[in-house]
């Protein structure tokens, strides 16, 4: 199961890598990127990007709450681009950018959902075979298993009549 959600991952990362490239591809072949706001937010991506890879660095999650706080701030850079797909009201098919959108959101959440599931389950193998080594280890060393001897209190010998 790990493996699957290692894969998953993997492949929608990359299937999002490629997306973006292609996006910043075609604005640069279109001259779209005269437009300072356009360049102000690719900019802005990558310094996103380049907090989430300190986060990962530090030894941190990329899901923890400063990572967290990175993806909503990379979801409400993404705001103006849907907003543009979507001013023009005369067009009933979805923009190519929404379609895009929610094809990498389903298999994101995909991605997440197969990631916390692998989490849970190492979680609990990785409890199950300590409470296994414990109980091993306390049933080999006897009363002094848990590391601690039991009270010894010293006394006087017997009175010898």
């Amino acid at each position: 199961m790990r493996s699957l959600a290692r894969t998953t991952t993997v492949v929608t990362g990359a299937v999002l890598v490629a997306f973006h490239g292609w996006l910043f591809a075609s604005q640069l072949a279109a001259g779209s990127l005269a437009d300072p706001w356009l360049v102000f937010r690719w900019t802005m991506a990558i310094v996103l990007i380049a907090a989430l890879a300190a986060i990962r660095r530090d030894g941190d999650s990329t899901w923890s709450r400063r990572g967290i706080a990175v993806w909503v701030l990379a979801a409400l850079l993404h705001g103006p681009a849907v907003a543009t797909d979507f001013s023009d009201a005369n067009r009933l098919a979805p923009p190519e950018t929404a379609t895009s959108l929610l094809l990498l959101a389903s298999g994101t959440v995909i991605a997440v959902t197969l990631w916390v599931l692998a989490g849970v389950l190492a979680r609990r193998d990785r409890r199950m075979c300590l409470d296994a080594g414990l109980v091993a280890a306390a049933s080999l060393a006897g009363p002094f298993g848990d590391g601690f001897s039991p009270r010894y209190f010293s006394r006087p010998p017997p009175h010898q009549r």
